[in-house]
Order: C-alpha cells, then structure tokens, then sequence
C-alpha cells in the first residue's frame, strides 16, 4: 500500500504516490547500425486536484521533490501530476541513451497510460526542451506551457550549440561529491542562499550522491542535442510563458541563451530577486502567474484567424 501524499511535508518517497508503467521504442547505433530498442520502466509521480491537467517536469538532477512549493497550491486550480523522469527520483533507470528525445517519448508515453489527451505543460530548466520536443512532434496534445529558467546548449541561438550549462548535472558526476559540495551548487542557484536548508541539500544529495545517476548525469549531457529543436521552435504555435530569475546566475536570467530563439506565441515575466529555481524561490509569484497564464481564453498566435 502507498502512503498518501503528505501536503505539510512533501518529501519524494518510494512508497508514497503511484507508478506508470511505460513503452516506447528508441534506436540505438549498434556497430554503426541503427536498431529499434523497446524501452519500459515505471514513473513514479505524485498526482492531485482536479480540472484540465498540467504535468510538471523538473530538469536534470532534480527529481519531483523541486515542486514541493507548487504542487499543493496548483491542483487547487488543475489536474496535476508531478512526475519523475527516467534515471531520476524512483523511476526506473532503463537502459536507454537519455536523449532529448527519449525523455519526450516519455512525456508521450506517460500521457498515453493515463489516458490524456492533452496538457498544459510546466517545466524547469532542462526539461523545457524536453517539452518543445514532445509539443514539436505533439502540438494538438500540447495545450499550454510555461518554461521556467529554460536552458538550452551554449551557442544554440547562432546554429552552433556545444554543451549544455547544467549545474546540477555536472556536479553529479564529480570525482569526489559530499554534501558540502551540493550545498554550494544549490547555494548558487538561489538569489537567497537561507532558502537552502539542511532538509533541501539532502533531498538533492539523495539524488546527486546515487552512483547509478552518476552516469546517468553525464549522459543526459553528452546526449542533450538540441540542434532539431532549437531549428523548429519557431513553429510552435502553442502558447509560452517563459520565467527568469533576475539574478540567475546560471543562465544570466533575461540574457540566457534561450530568450535569443524565434518564439512565434511567447510572453516573459521576470521576477526580482530570485535565481535559477525561480518556482523554489518564489513560489507565490509562479503559481499565480502559472494559473493565470494556463487559464486564461487562448488568443490567436501570429498568422493565425
């Protein structure tokens, strides 16, 4: 039996939420020959309220745990699930080459299993590409999608990506990783460094120390291609609301090399004084800007009737 989700004190814990059980197929370049491999695994996600549904998405090295601060207040208003990726929380960890592309096929096979049609999509960091991929390849099971602090490889924006600036993900695959360590990243992904509590570096350690993700992390970045959507972003004609931290530190916030891409149906709102996890730092600010954005009458994009 699973224990039910604790809203006070929301931790990600194996026994607590519920499993998916998912398929999709992926190719893999066995000796320079391309082969389909079957992949399955179980999603662990956390899933609450009731109305249209809106999946939350965390980025890489994170697990469902970085939504503590919205998950409650949002399935006031929507469906939501609070999933964890492959490799990540307690999901499974496939075989699999963790590509951009295989994360979104997760996205597609998990709506499938839970019989949804269509979602909003909220997604951090990372995982924001991860979403223009599936809503790319699934616009009409896209409804709307809000990227906070979005990250895209380094140079995307002139056609020359090369590596992606993840903090989390790098510091996964140190040599020698201690909590000390961890605490310090964290620290700089907020503008408040008090919000890192003793409770939050070890959620993250829980995570980032696991030896099995110490791989994982270095192939969710050796395989973060971007260059198919980064080429095909521009014809999304879903609805955007981009998030920035101010004085995020790690994708230089309004100046990130995401906010040089074609958005064809985009909006921004920066919010002062926070950093990178802008939805961990103000929470406030995001969940209203969230429930506002995915509720409001959809407007026409530009060229449409």
């Amino acid at each position: 039996m699973f224990e039910q989700i604790s809203i006070k004190n929301f931790l990600n814990r194996e026994h607590m939420g519920e499993y998916a059980e998912v398929e999709f197929d992926t190719y893999i370049d066995d000796r320079g020959k391309e082969e389909v491999q079957d992949v399955r695994l179980p999603v662990h996600y956390y899933e609450a309220g009731e109305g249209e549904p809106l999946i939350l998405v965390h980025g890489v090295g994170q697990s469902l745990y970085t939504w503590r601060n919205n998950f409650r207040e949002l399935s006031e208003f929507f469906h939501v699930y609070a999933i964890d990726l492959p490799g990540h929380g307690f999901s499974g960890k496939p075989q699999m080459s963790y590509s951009i592309e295989e994360f979104a096929l997760t996205l597609e096979a998990f709506m499938n299993v839970m019989e949804l049609p269509s979602a909003h999509f909220c997604a951090f960091g990372e995982s924001a590409v991860y979403v223009l991929d599936f809503a790319i390849h699934n616009p009409k099971r896209t409804k709307k999608v809000v990227l906070i602090s979005p990250m895209v490889s380094v140079g995307a924006s002139t056609g020359r990506g090369k590596g992606l600036p993840s903090a989390l993900g790098t510091t996964a695959g140190r040599m020698m990783l201690n909590q000390a360590a961890i605490r310090a990243t964290l620290e700089d992904c907020y503008f408040d460094r008090t919000l890192v509590t003793d409770e939050v570096v070890q959620e993250y350690a829980a995570g980032l120390m696991d030896r099995d993700f110490k791989v994982i992390s270095k192939m969710c970045i050796g395989n973060f291609i971007d260059d198919g959507v980064v080429a095909n972003v521009h014809s999304l004609k879903n609805p955007m609301l981009v998030v920035l931290g101010a004085e995020d530190k790690i994708t230089g916030g309004s100046g990130c090399e995401f906010m040089k891409l074609p958005i064809a149906n985009g909006s921004v709102l920066t919010v002062r004084n926070c950093g990178f996890f802008v939805h961990e730092e103000k929470p406030e600010k995001v969940n209203e800007a969230v429930v506002k954005f995915c509720l409001a009458p959809k407007q026409p994009a530009a060229g449409e009737s």
